[in-house]
């Protein structure tokens, strides 16, 4: 891909980073948001896709979901594409060595893709086909088999992703999955891992354990059984920086956008007895919230990296990454605009960052021209 920053500006190289939580049907909080975010680069007459103000988008669970309906072409899927025009740019690239340089100047068309706005919908209207109640495991319980059907699942996602592969993606992205049976994180990328099909993608970094089965593939001759990346980092902003680094070696700053999925802070106010009777019920939601707080305890202290995390106690209860009910619905509705109103002066400062930012010089570009010029001193 081309490089659009010169090697005189490498100094100040900034890096924007949106990075999305997991969580199942909560999902619908940071797609509503999204949506808003769009909205309002809309009013101040920026018609560009949304996904190419930023240099890596990072999902984990129903955030790659939502990470790889944003850049993905919308031909040969379900999703809606947005209501834009394409929209013409350049990208310049410096080829040549010592005194022999030139510029190489690349005119292309950033292409729309999924409309933001239609995220919210998506869930509303699907997450029932994701998570169906009626299903035997859902009514029986995850004792004795994962509650619903990874083949159901994969066809769902197939029929919403298509044939797109990773590597088709427009800006970089990352869906981020565990390997359960190599002991490490796996993140899914565009660039890395460009063969995987985008619904391989999304059904291993969402097979949450106990609701679905692991999603196993074979990828240069090693076998991996892929589980839901929020086991290892729900909030994918961490992991997403550390990938920043290694994608832009020569940027001296990184600001990430981490958008979460509303899960109140996990307090306990009785007295935990000891084994399984007194831990059960209680130990996996201490490491799960002790997880969220990891990144950020550990980002906002990091030299040259600005972390903005949209977050407010609007839930007062847990909810479950299956409840598709109305009333749930509209609690996590209710709870995706107060979380915006509560940060509505952070979103707002990243709005006005976004829409005086350039397009990222990774957008991959349609119908992209060359022309050549000489180097100027």
């Amino acid at each position: 891909m081309a490089i659009l920053r010169r090697e005189k500006e490498k100094k100040t190289e900034r890096r924007l980073i949106l990075s999305i939580d997991g969580g199942g049907m909560r999902g619908i909080i940071p797609s509503w948001i999204l949506g808003r975010i769009n909205e309002e680069l809309r009013k101040k007459g920026d018609r560009r896709p949304l996904y190419s103000h930023f240099d890596l988008i990072a999902g984990t669970s129903t955030g790659a979901l939502i990470a790889a309906s944003m850049s993905i072409p919308t031909e040969g899927t379900s999703l809606p594409k947005e209501d834009t025009e394409e929209s013409e740019v350049y990208q310049e690239r410096i080829e040549g060595r010592f005194f022999k340089k030139t510029i190489r100047t690349f005119k292309g068309c950033i292409i729309p893709s999924a409309d933001p706005s239609s995220f919210t919908t998506f869930y509303i209207e699907n997450g029932a086909r994701i998570f169906p109640q009626k299903s035997v495991g859902a009514i029986i319980g995850p004792l004795f088999t994962d509650k619903y059907s990874g083949t159901e699942y994969e066809h769902f996602l197939q029929g919403l992703y298509g044939n797109a592969t990773m590597g088709e993606l427009m800006v970089p992205t990352a869906l981020l999955s565990y390997s359960s049976d190599n002991g490490i994180i796996f993140p899914i990328t565009s660039w890395d891992t460009p063969e995987f099909m985008v619904w391989e993608g999304a059904r291993a970094s969402s097979a949450a354990p106990l609701y679905f089965p692991p999603f196993s593939k074979t990828y240069k001759e090693r076998k991996y059984k892929l589980i839901d990346g929020g086991v290892a980092a729900n909030n994918p902003s961490l992991v997403a920086y550390a990938l920043g680094r290694k994608l832009y070696p020569a940027a001296s700053e990184f600001e990430i956008l981490s958008l979460s999925t509303g899960a109140p802070i996990y307090k306990t106010h009785e007295q935990l007895g000891g084994g399984l009777t007194g831990w059960g019920k209680e130990i996996s939601r201490i490491f799960q919230n002790a997880e969220l707080q990891v990144a950020d305890t550990v980002l906002p202290a990091i030299s040259g990296l600005k972390y903005t995390r949209i977050w407010s106690p609007a839930l007062d209860r847990k909810i479950k990454l299956d409840e598709t009910g109305k009333e749930s619905i509209r609690t996590l509705l209710s709870a995706a605009a107060r979380i915006y109103e509560d940060n509505k002066d952070a979103i707002s400062a990243w709005v006005e960052m976004l829409a005086s930012s350039p397009v990222s010089d990774m957008v991959r570009l349609r119908g992209r021209e060359e022309s050549h010029q000489p180097l100027l001193p």
